[in-house]
Parts: structure tokens; sequence; C-alpha cells
């Protein structure tokens, strides 16, 4: 026996206490069943109540919701998250947060998501022209596209024969304009020239020696700029002057766009990056003198400027925002769109804006789509990636002609959508969801659903940040519904990814999914719920030795415990527990008055919850 401990053989008052001083005790388990902060004690075990239980899972909830959804089903169960519809498009990180939008998504490559309640799969796109020129560039006027490679202008009415323009002058293509019938093409050194879409031959318009570069035919005038001036034309002849100089002789001009009422122009210098306006003077003979409209966050450098219906549309070092005027004229900008390239071209057609998505990811290069039906919040459109060429280049220009999107690729060549087939695979990633809580959770189950399937749709998930576990495809012909066994592991997030492929034995056909579901089963760690009844006599008797305790004493010593909550150790055999005391109960049994003062002994329930 510890020496510590003391022989005592005859009771006396007060007694000994045998705290040993710490956190925890050796005499458990050789002499004592238990300890609580170092403080050891025998067991009632006629008390009936010596128990261990775990906490509860998950608490009940009520449904305060209008209509019934997921919060109306049974907490006990399988927690669902579900998505039925991706038309609010790309650019969602997490999926179940407060603030996060339940039609929309984190990324996707290869899929049409802009019907409500389905994904399909893109059509594919094909080559209209190898060119691999550094300075290709195309413009649709009309029924025609126009391409310019080098100093060579040519065009095509059905995207396959290209007939040649004539008289050009020597000097590569700066730039190039519309106002729907005439062409204007800026030649290096030699200002810029016209043609039609009656006449190919090309003819003087403005004449000299200039170089311009950023032409754009805005509100029946041609927009166009040389270094840092910008030049306004409205007849040919001499460039004549500018119709503005920016102060700073190292701002360079990107762009034009057409506002309600304005004319804007954007450009930058170093790190700052400025959109100016402009209007037509009362006797519509000449413009203002531009003002700044919008002044761009530093770092955040304009590369392209356009207009659609009634938006300004921004590219930039780092992907696009939207504008609309307010009554003076100035820009009011939404939200950035990081797509995590630079924008430079614009092409509306519809409700959808096509924009230029270089290098998209390691393979592939093309195109990203805005819905201007769907905005997520002022000025913030829905986007996602579109069509794409497998390859790496710069998009340098986007155009439309007869409804298909027709896109320069530098170094590549001009490519359109194809008339029928689709591409051979998609896919969509979900973003990352975390079932409401931030504990550990495994999905035993995960369903897909599609209409009449004609392809395949494989369904994988990533865990915590790591690589996509891809399950079985589903290829069943025909099939509709698909319940899939997920994995034991647990984790703490995991983001979905459908992957869809066209039919084997039709170009023009793919899978349509409607719906998927993953279904969690919460696996937080759950705290360990402790009721032990403590042994409270002056004297005990373990092993035909006696020991003392002052009953008033220890109670004060529990009691302590719960007015001033703190984590300490509980000692159960050889088993350590940290745990917080929530309750004492002290049951009495028998008393005595010694020294004229009353002792109490019983049985002092201690209920403890573990901390994990």
């Amino acid at each position: 026996m510890a020496a510590y401990l003391g022989d005592f053989s005859s009771p006396f008052f007060p007694a000994p206490a045998y705290y040993t001083g710490s956190g925890a005790t050796n005499l458990v388990p050789d002499i004592f069943p238990v300890a609580i902060n170092g403080r050891p004690y025998l067991i009632d075990l006629k008390a009936n109540s010596f128990q261990r239980q775990y906490d509860a899972r998950v608490r009940d909830s009520v449904d305060q919701s209008a209509e019934p959804g997921e919060s109306a089903i049974n907490p006990q169960g399988l927690w669902r998250r579900s998505q039925s519809s991706w038309h609010y498009g790309a650019g969602q990180t997490y999926a179940d947060t407060a603030d996060a939008e339940a039609f929309r998504f984190n990324n996707s490559k290869g899929v049409y998501v802009w019907d409500k309640g389905e994904v399909t799969l893109l059509k594919d796109t094909t080559q209209v022209l190898a060119d691999a020129a550094a300075t290709l560039q195309a413009l649709t006027v009309g029924t025609r596209l126009y391409v310019a490679t080098g100093g060579d202008v040519k065009y095509t009415t059905d995207l396959s024969t290209f007939t040649n323009c004539t008289s050009e002058p020597a000097g590569n293509v700066g730039g190039m304009a519309t106002d729907g019938f005439n062409v204007f093409v800026a030649f290096a050194a030699h200002g810029v020239h016209k043609a039609t879409t009656s006449n190919d031959a090309f003819a003087s318009y403005i004449s000299g020696s200039d170089t311009f570069v950023n032409l754009r035919y805005v509100k029946g005038r041609l927009m166009a700029s040389e270094d840092h001036d910008v030049y306004n034309f409205t007849s040919s002849g001499g460039p004549g002057s500018p119709l503005f100089s920016h102060g700073n002789t190292g701002f360079r001009w990107v762009g034009f766009a057409g506002g309600q009422n304005h004319i804007y122009m954007g450009g930058f210098a170093g790190n700052q990056s400025l959109i100016y306006r402009t209007t037509i003077k009362a006797d519509a003979t000449s413009l203002d003198t531009p003002i700044v409209a919008l002044e761009l966050p530093a770092g955040e450098i304009i590369t392209g400027l356009d207009s659609y219906l009634d938006f300004v549309l921004i590219g930039t070092t780092k992907g696009i925002r939207v504008a609309t005027s307010d009554t003076n004229g100035n820009l009011v900008s939404g939200p950035l769109i990081n797509i995590g390239s630079s924008v430079t071209s614009f092409s509306g057609e519809g409700r959808f804006v096509w924009f230029n998505y270089t290098n998209f990811d390691g393979t592939s290069t093309g195109l990203g789509r805005l819905d201007l039906g769907v905005f997520i919040s002022t000025n913030q459109p829905a986007y996602a990636s579109d069509l794409m060429v497998t390859g790496q280049g710069t998009v340098s220009s986007v155009n439309t002609i007869n409804g298909r999107p027709v896109f320069v690729v530098v170094g590549l060549g001009i490519y359109v959508e194809h008339a029928t087939d689709l591409v051979a695979s998609g896919f969509y990633e979900s973003g990352i969801f975390r079932w409401g809580v931030p504990d550990a959770k495994f999905i035993p189950k995960l369903d897909l659903r599609c209409r009449p399937l004609d392809g395949s749709v494989t369904l994988s998930i990533k865990s915590d940040g790591g690589s996509y576990h891809d399950f079985q495809a589903y290829t069943l012909s025909g099939g509709k519904d698909k319940t899939i066994t997920g994995l034991e592991d647990k984790i703490f997030e995991a983001e979905i990814k459908i992957t869809l492929g066209r039919s084997a034995t039709s170009n023009t056909v793919g899978p349509e999914v409607t719906r998927w579901m993953g279904r969690a089963y919460a696996a937080p760690l759950r705290s360990q719920i402790f009721s032990v009844p403590l042994l409270m006599h002056h004297k005990v008797n373990i092993r035909g030795r006696e020991y003392f305790q002052d009953v008033d004493a220890e109670m004060q010593f529990l009691r302590d415990m719960v007015d001033n909550p703190r984590i300490v150790a509980y000692q159960e055999n050889e088993a350590t527990f940290s745990v917080i005391v929530e309750n004492v109960q002290f049951e009495v049994l028998d008393d005595s008055n010694v020294h004229n003062r009353w002792d109490w002994e019983g049985t002092a329930t201690v209920i403890m919850r573990s901390v994990a």
C-alpha cells in the first residue's frame, strides 16, 4: 500500500483526505474503482444508477417552413442534399451554406445548363479555317464572316468556302468594325479602308499613315484609338484631330461601347483602369469632351469593352463585370465574375452573351456564356463555360453567325458550333456540401434520375479535398433511376460530379439528367454521459483496510466542479476520460452528531459529460 495513505485503525474526526494533489491518481484501479480529478472513490453498486451512455446524435426538430421540404424529414434518418436544376450557372464554391443558391454549381465543361430542370451535353465544335497566324481575327457582317489574317481579308457565307477581298493596302490588320453593311478595316500605317457586302474591293476611308486599333461602330460613329488618342469618324477623309487625348501619354485604350445615351471608352495606365463617357452634342455634329464614368479596382486591368441590350460588358484581367448606367450616364458595375483569365471579346444573341474563355483548363480553350435572363444579384448574370476546342491558345474574337457561335483561337484557326453533333462527354461539379454540420458524416446512398437514358451517366464523389471516386457508370438503355451504394469512410465535406457520355450509336443524342440526391448519416464525435454513484461514508473498508474521508469536504469538492465548470479527469478502471461535471445529487442514508455537528452519510450521484 502506498505510504502516503496512512494506516488508520480507528475512526476519528476530522479524518485525513486521500487526495493526491494532481488531476489523476495511481490508486485507481489498484485500490479504488474510480476517481474524479485525482480523488478516488468507491461506487455504491446498491444504488443501481452506475451507467454510461452516449448523447443523442441529433436533437428533435420542427419544420416551420410554409411548404414541406427536407426539413420535414425525420432528422433521425438520412439527411438529404440534392440538385434538380442548374440554370443559375457556375461559380459557387459552397453548395449548402446559408447564402448558397439551390440552382447554382461550382464548375462545368461540355454541358448545357440553361434549361430549367435538366443538364445535357453541349454541341461539339468544328474547325472552319486552319490558320496559325498570330494576328488572326474575325467579324460577322450580316450573313458573312470576315476573316483577317496578317494583312489579308477574306469572307465566307457558308463557313466552308472563303473569298478573298481585293485592294487591301500593305500592313497588318489592327481592327475591324461594321455598321451592318460596310466593313471598316484598319491597316497598319494606312489608316482605315472600307468595303461593303456588295463590293469586295477596299477603298480608303480615313486616309493617312496612322495605325488605328480598337475599331468599333457605335451610335452611328466609327470610333478608333491610336496610342493615348481617341478618334471619332463620321465621314471619309483625313483623320482630323483626336476627339480626346489622355493627359497620361502612357494611357492605352482597349475598346468602345454604346449605352442608352452615351458612348463609353475604356483604357488603362499601369494598374489603374478607367471608363470614360461622352454623348452627342445637341447640334448632332460632334461629341462632348469625355469624362470618367467608372473606375475599376486597382490591379484589375480592363482588357475589353462592349455592350448588349441595356448592359455594358467589361472584360478585365480577372474576368467580367456587367454594368448599367444611371441617369447621368455613369456606370454602376456588378461584382466581378472571376473566371481566372482575361476577357477581351463578347458577342450577344437572344438572351445570351458569349465571351472568350482562354485556356479554360490544361487541355481546352474556347468560350463561356452569360445568361442575361437570370441574375444572381444586381448586374451579376449567371455564367458557365461553353464551347471548347481541344488545344491551347488565346481566343482573340467571338462572334455569332446564323445563330451559331464562332470564335478565333490564335495559332490554331477559326471554330464554330457543330450543326448537329454533341461533345463526346461533359461534366458538372456541384460545389462543396457539408450537410449543414461541420462534424463527420458518411454518405451511404446516392441517387440519379434522368429521362429515358441513351448514353451514360457517371456519378463521382470527392471528399475533403481529395480525388474523385467514380462509381460505376449508369448505362441502362431507357433507364430513369439508379441508386448507388456510397462510401463508408467518414468525411467532413463532399463534392459531387456528374459526367455525361454521348450515345454510342448516335453523335446527336446524349443523356438528360434531371436530379441527383446524396443521403448522408451524421457521425459526429458524441459525448458520453456518466452517472456514477459515489459512496460517501466517513469510513470505508477495502480488502480489510479502513480508509477515512471527510464527507463534507468531498461534497464541497464535487459541488465546486459544478459551480465552476472545467475539464477534469475521470478515471474508471484503466480508462481515463476528459469530462465536465454537470450535476451532483446527494442522497442521505445515515447521520451522526459528533462534536456538536451533524455529519451525513449517503450516496453522491455525479453526472459527467465527456469532452472529445
